[in-house]
């Protein structure tokens, strides 16, 4: 993404221009930022492309030296001696085929990059990377300009929600009932131990596609099975599970995207925690979806509907249904919410540090299932943010 960047930067400018001074100072900043944040020697590589490529030759020769201080391996010492050799011969030519292919298959949009060094940019396949900057930047900006928008709408409804919760104007649907002597926390822990025995199983078996989580559906049964022999009355389910139609169908689902509309103040807050979590300890956060992002129409259209549809219908049941519900009994919302959001978060694969980002996800909506009472809410608020995201990440990271 920040080598796209700085295509297109490059782009704009000319070196006798008036502004390709401050241009190339923006750049050296860049590389600056993304040192601090290097911790691999791929990392290291991917920064002598792009300074080699923004600040001339022997700047990125500089940076390929100093990754010699850095633990390498055999790909990433084949890829340090095809750059060199790019940057020492002033073009790709003396590349063998492996080399090229290294450098594409492991460093993506920066690998071409530096094989398209010392093409002019009117000629292939300097053209071609400049021509993917461009859009990379538009489709930059448009998401910019609309998160912001987003986010003022967000901070408007926030207040809003702020305000009727001091009038007293927000009453909880959701209405605590009577112990159900542990049926649906067992429910809860057969669903925890059916999903990770699922899970191992594919992964013996041989599918490694997130669309095979799809089998998981069959759990819901088998805990609804399980809470009924438990003693609980068909109405007691219902409202643990969260299966109920609310105030109607179309107004919970409009409850739930206004309810994460105004979330999303709190979920930025989580977010920038975690970014701060990030840059302090090196950490990163990340989602095996991302590896379900290349393919067609139809694997795109999966993903779409599991993020979207299995996701919300799923984890809201279990975390924001039969757990919240159990918890509740027992509890205030807030300790109930900041328990039932806790576990939410650390059961996902993204990794600790993506655990404020999602607790705040979990607490928004904790507080749908609290206002409404019944799911629908929650789920369209769940599938909002996964559409939000997973759009996002086939933008920029496919």
């Amino acid at each position: 993404m920040f080598g796209m960047l700085a295509v297109q930067m490059m782009s704009l400018q000319k070196d006798s221009a008036p502004g390709s001074a401050a241009v190339r100072e923006r750049l050296s900043g860049l590389i600056e930022q993304l040192e601090e944040d290097a911790r691999t020697a791929e990392d290291r590589i991917r920064i002598a492309i792009l300074a080699g490529e923004s600040l001339g030759v022997d700047a990125g020769l500089q940076k390929l030296s100093s990754i010699t201080e850095t633990p390498v391996n055999d790909a990433a010492i084949q890829d340090i001696r095809a750059v060199r050799t790019i940057f020492t011969a002033g073009d790709a030519a003396g590349l063998s085929a492996s080399d090229r292919e290294g450098l594409m298959t492991r460093h993506g949009y920066l690998g071409r990059l530096a094989l398209a060094h010392g093409v002019p940019p009117d000629r292939e396949p300097r053209k071609t990377l400049q021509l993917e900057a461009f859009w990379f930047a538009v489709r930059l900006s448009v998401v910019g300009v609309g998160l912001m928008v987003m986010m003022a709408g967000s901070v408007a409804a926030f207040v809003f929600v702020c305000v009727w919760l001091a009038r007293g104007r927000l009453k909880a649907a959701y209405a605590a009932s009577a112990s159900d002597g542990g049926a649906f926390l067992e429910g809860f822990a057969l669903y925890l131990v059916l999903f990770v025995g699922l899970g191992i199983g594919l992964r013996y078996v041989g599918p490694g596609s997130l669309q095979w989580n799809w089998l998981a559906l069959l759990i819901l049964p088998v805990v609804w099975i399980w809470t009924t022999l438990r003693g609980t009355t068909i109405e007691e389910r219902r409202q643990a599970f969260g299966w109920t139609r609310g105030r109607g169908f179309l107004r919970e689902i409009g409850a739930g995207v206004g309810g994460y509309l105004a979330g999303l103040v709190l979920i930025a807050i989580g977010c920038l925690i975690t970014l701060l979590l990030v840059r302090i300890t090196g950490a990163h956060a990340s989602s095996p979806i991302v590896q379900e992002l290349s393919g067609g129409p139809w694997r795109l259209a999966g993903l779409y509907a599991m993020a979207c549809i299995f996701a919300p219908f799923m984890e809201e049941t279990m975390f924001r249904g039969i757990l919240f519900h159990h918890l509740r009994q027992r509890w205030s919302w807030v300790v109930t919410a900041g328990i039932v959001s806790v576990i939410f978060a650390m059961l996902h694969p993204q990794g600790w540090v993506a655990v404020p980002a999602l607790t705040a996800i979990a607490m928004v909506l904790s507080a749908l299932r609290e206002w409404r009472g019944s799911l629908i809410a929650p789920m369209a608020a769940h599938a909002c943010n996964n559409f939000l995201v997973l759009t996002l990440a086939l933008l920029f990271l496919r």
